[in-house]
């Protein structure tokens, strides 16, 4: 554990990062639950699927969906129930891995901004390998700037706060101001 603060010297976590990395914990969270619920449900729903059960439940649950919105949520359905269920485990531990990641952060310790990173980019590569060939609409591009874009901010962030902490903490021990002496200034 590499903390970028120094006890002594605390430099404040930019606003802009905290939000960020809310933004970041809220969505770890929502899609880990989310893979995993459905790694679960997956074998279950693929045969109903396929008899038109799961039509008939989304119809009784949503009566008042139009045609065009309901197509819609039943194309949705299929291609999540066409991808391998192993791709759903793999995306609950990468996003375990990207939630201990942003936590890490949040203490601005180094080590998170690495794990995120390394499990953003592990998640782009699998949704390449098994959602990619599923998909009608290609948003790999759309994944790979918002990614892109989140580890460049987090790099700046924790690189703006290093600097800060460099800047308030003495090079030289002597060079600290000593707390007991009055005429110092």
């Amino acid at each position: 554990m590499d903390p970028i603060l120094r006890e002594p010297y605390p430099v404040k976590r930019p606003a802009g990062m905290t939000f960020l990395l809310v933004l970041s914990l809220l969505n770890a969270i929502y899609q880990a639950l989310s893979a995993i619920v459905l790694y679960f449900s997956a074998p279950v729903m693929r045969p109903m699927l396929e008899n038109g059960q799961l039509e008939e439940q989304f119809r009784l649950f949503f009566p008042t969906l139009d045609d065009t919105m309901f197509e819609a949520m039943m194309d949705s359905m299929t291609s999540q129930l066409d991808v391998n269920p192993l791709y759903y485990l793999i995306v609950f531990v990468l996003y375990i891995g990207s939630l201990i990641g942003v936590l890490k952060m949040f203490k601005l310790q180094r080590l998170g901004f690495h794990i995120y990173s390394i499990a953003q980019l592990l998640l782009l590569i699998a949704s390449v390998v098994y959602v990619l060939p599923h998909q009608t609409q290609n948003t790999f591009f759309n994944d790979f700037l918002f990614t892109l874009l989140f580890i460049l901010v987090y790099h700046l962030s924790l690189k703006r706060v290093e600097l800060l902490s460099k800047q308030d903490t003495p090079s030289d021990p002597t060079d600290a101001p000593d707390p007991q002496d009055p005429f110092q200034s």
